[in-house]
């Protein structure tokens, strides 16, 4: 009759969408089953390299500190494949407060420098000296909170714009207005809605180039490190913020401080500047010096009107 066969059809078609609902239920729980094999492997091998001990060894540390200038290059010689130098007989001091300007072309050996000073590498000749005591001779965590350190393209996680900056350390409000402030990044942070609270996507992804590296410059200076380290971390930065960073760097932050940049506006003011050539450092004094020393200096400054 009409009324079976309505029925009927109801009963179906409760069925087809009790089926459909328990069919997704399914296909979700298999794609949970898949991303949680995926996440168990991820996490053995996290595992594996956060327990893998470092076969750099920890020289013993001495009864005393040698005297010198703050930070030590000895003739340092290092090579990644152990075969011909990335870096050759590098050797300069810096005293504590002090501005070292490194530039040079890409594959110069900027960055690998860099990389020995934060001891991700040992190198194969020479020393490396810090307070008078070889790098080689401090523990790893006391040397690495030492360093504020900003690299080109850092990490930005999803996070609050405040938890990007304090980044797993002991928030302190006074710290955290003051590494926003000298980082030129209070403009920008004052304009957004939740200001520090404000939830910064993964890789930074609503926030502009600029605004990204001023806030990776912030948590380099979160804390006042002893020695500031930014590797080409102000390339996204106009002319006008890059020299009201540097003007600020100089007034409010007391740490020695490396800049590496491929800008001569960048370095010009830092105390000594270094040309790296091939691993190699031809050309070591001031602007100035450089300008009238350094045919490759002077030839960059040209070219970038400086």
């Amino acid at each position: 009759t009409a009324h079976t066969g309505f029925h009927a059809a109801g009963t179906l078609l409760s069925f087809m969408t009790y089926f459909t609902v328990i069919l997704n239920n399914m296909i979700m729980m298999t794609r949970i089953f898949i991303q949680l094999s995926r996440c168990m492997a991820s996490a053995e091998r996290i595992s594996e390299v956060l327990t893998t001990e470092s076969r750099m060894p920890t020289l013993p540390a001495p009864h005393t500190a040698e005297e010198g200038a703050y930070l030590r290059f000895e003739h340092v010689t290092f090579s990644y494949n152990k075969r011909t130098p990335d870096l050759a007989d590098i050797s300069f001091t810096l005293s504590r407060g002090e501005t070292l300007g490194i530039i040079g072309a890409t594959g110069s050996g900027k960055s690998t420098l860099i990389s020995l000073l934060l001891r991700l590498y040992d190198p194969d000749e020479g020393r490396i000296l810090l307070d008078g005591r070889d790098i080689r001779s401090y523990p790893y965590a006391e040397l690495r909170r030492k360093f504020g350190v900003c690299f080109q393209y850092d990490f930005v996680p999803s996070a609050t714009l405040a938890e990007n900056v304090v980044f797993f350390r002991e928030r302190s409000e006074e710290d955290l207005a003051r590494a926003l402030d000298t980082a030129q990044a209070a403009s920008f942070v004052e304009k957004l809605s939740e200001g520090e609270e404000t939830h910064i996507d993964s890789r930074g992804a609503n926030l502009s180039g600029g605004q990204k590296q001023r806030l990776t410059l912030a948590r380099a200076l979160y804390g006042s490190p002893e020695i500031l380290v930014l590797d080409d971390a102000t390339s996204a930065l106009d002319y006008k913020t890059d020299r009201d960073l540097r003007a600020a760097l100089k007034k409010q932050a007391k740490a020695t401080t490396i800049l590496v940049s491929q800008r001569i506006a960048t370095i010009r003011d830092a105390d000594r500047i270094l040309f790296l050539t091939d691993g190699r450092i031809t050309g070591y004094g001031t602007h100035d010096e450089l300008m009238t020393t350094h045919a490759g200096y002077r030839e960059i400054a040209n070219m970038q009107g400086r």
